[in-house]
């Protein structure tokens, strides 16, 4: 084998340094509330702009991730908004035990090696 093969084999992502960027994103979702969003904003960028994974696995992940990154921004958004009717307070909250339960659902499904059956439902 040269040597210029080698590198191309060592260096080529799998499946495991998806799993690995996947988990550190999951991280990411479950400390965005103590870094006040800061982990989120960081993950969503990953999500948006990182590389597409290779296998099915971790797309299904991948999409599950940028849904609920999506969403709970959408939420930040209208809560904050609606804090004029005194309505907001309550949709925050929902909006950070949603996103924080998808996190953990995604986390453990990746831990188990399971796909995420539907990356697009709401739970």
């Amino acid at each position: 084998m040269s040597i210029r093969r080698e590198i191309n084999e060592f260096s080529r992502r799998g499946p495991i340094v998806d799993r690995i960027g996947l988990s550190a994103t999951y991280a990411l979702i479950l400390l965005a509330v103590p870094t006040f969003g800061i982990g989120a904003v960081v993950g969503l960028a990953s999500v948006l702009w990182g590389e597409a994974p290779q296998d099915d696995l971790a797309r299904s992940h991948r999409e599950y991730q940028k849904r609920t990154l999506l969403v709970a921004l959408a939420a930040i958004a209208g809560g904050a908004l609606l804090i004029i009717v005194n309505v907001g307070v309550f949709v925050l909250f929902a909006g950070l035990i949603w996103t924080l339960v998808r996190g953990m659902r995604g986390l453990r499904a990746l831990q188990h090696g399971r796909m995420i059956e539907n990356p697009r439902g709401w739970l």
